[in-house]
């Protein structure tokens, strides 16, 4: 996917969200989803096996909430991550959890950059996007 279609998906989603009346305030974050690995402990690289569920795309992270709200796709839209941590460094944030087995990390630059790690009993996911402020 180009970054012209990045940026057209993650415009139409903030679209969604104020239309729908969601309030916009604090730091908060709409993600895009480019780019996502999964490595099995015998070495296999591939797409991250989620159990027949649809791949997240477009996800919003609310660090004063501490919550990770899946926006897409339709099937998932709504679930919710709770986050267990936050730490803030100048431009950086780094927000974590532990959810069904699974620790997580998620990082957001000031440059507009999502770097996510997911790692579990024999595998771990790397997963890359782009974040936009709210603000």
């Amino acid at each position: 996917m180009n970054t012209n279609a990045r940026v057209l998906m993650v415009l139409a989603t903030l679209a969604v969200l104020l239309t729908a009346g969601q309030a916009l305030a604090g730091n908060s974050w709409l993600c895009s989803i480019t780019y996502a690995v999964g490595c099995d402990e015998d070495g296999t690289i591939g797409d991250p096996y989620l159990g027949g569920l649809e791949t997240p795309t477009f996800l919003r992270v609310d660090a004063d909430k501490k919550k990770v709200t899946l926006l897409a796709p339709e099937s998932r839209q709504g679930e919710v991550t709770k986050i267990d941590a936050v730490f803030q460094d100048e431009d950086l944030w780094v927000f974590s959890g532990v959810e069904e087995g699974r620790a997580w990390s998620l990082v957001i630059s000031g440059g507009g950059y999502m770097t996510m790690s997911v790692t579990m009993d024999g595998a771990t996911w790397s997963v890359f996007g782009n974040a936009l402020s709210e603000d």
